[in-house]
């Protein structure tokens, strides 16, 4: 058997590198940003963060409840939520043996008790709670976000943005492959509000000052 030549395959990955360089010179992307994040699920988790829970209403039609009182729910709600106000675990399993269920309240401590309560009750299908709550999902798909970030946003964030809002405003298996990739492309580049909460202030267009008031309840 003939000896390992160093020389040589050291020449070989100087080689492979070279290549992939060029590779991501000509696509201006890694290999690593071109992998899709993994926003399914798992059975095992009881809060998702918004990307995941999206992807599990849009991917999985999860039924969504919204906890918190009717009249927080009148004001601000997730799209397609029902409301629920103070809904008993044994509720929320029965709704469970159809599809996964996504709860959310005021406190997230509210949501992960009822949550807990319903999985002991054994239900066919998974209950998950939305980590933030209503707030969570306000930042990340309904806040104009351009108008409270340092930076301008990424190509297609608007797009995106409208794509996954307007599937769940009304789904269309036709559209479903391409909302998920809109929701993986938000999820990827994770745009956020910089300026809230940072004692700076954004100057909205026209030149007058707008406050952010309530929340979500």
């Amino acid at each position: 058997m003939e000896r390992f030549n160093a020389k040589l395959g050291a020449g070989i990955l100087a080689g492979l590198a070279g290549i992939y360089l060029v590779a991501v010179a000509v696509t201006g992307r890694s290999a690593r940003a071109d992998v899709p994040p993994d926003l399914s699920a798992k059975p095992a988790d009881l809060a998702l963060d918004v990307w995941k829970a999206a992807a599990l209403m849009v991917d999985r039609g999860a039924a969504v409840v919204d906890l918190r009182p009717a009249d927080a729910f009148a004001r601000y709600h997730l799209p397609g939520a029902r409301s629920m106000p103070g809904a008993a675990p044994a509720e929320i399993a029965a709704l469970a043996r159809q599809a996964p269920v996504l709860l959310y309240a005021g406190k997230d401590e509210v949501a992960r008790k009822v949550a807990a309560d319903a999985r002991a009750l054994g239900p066919a299908h998974p209950v998950h709670l939305l980590a933030d709550g209503a707030r969570a999902w306000y930042l990340a798909l309904s806040l104009p976000v351009p108008l409270f970030a340092e930076s301008a946003p990424p190509a297609g964030y608007g797009e995106a943005v409208a794509a996954v809002n307007g599937y769940l405003a009304r789904p269309d298996p036709a559209a479903r492959a391409r909302t998920s990739e809109a929701l993986q492309a938000l999820a990827r580049a994770n745009f956020q509000p910089t300026l809230l909460g940072s004692g700076k202030k954004a100057a909205p267009a026209g030149g007058a000052r707008k406050k952010i008031a309530g929340g979500c309840g």
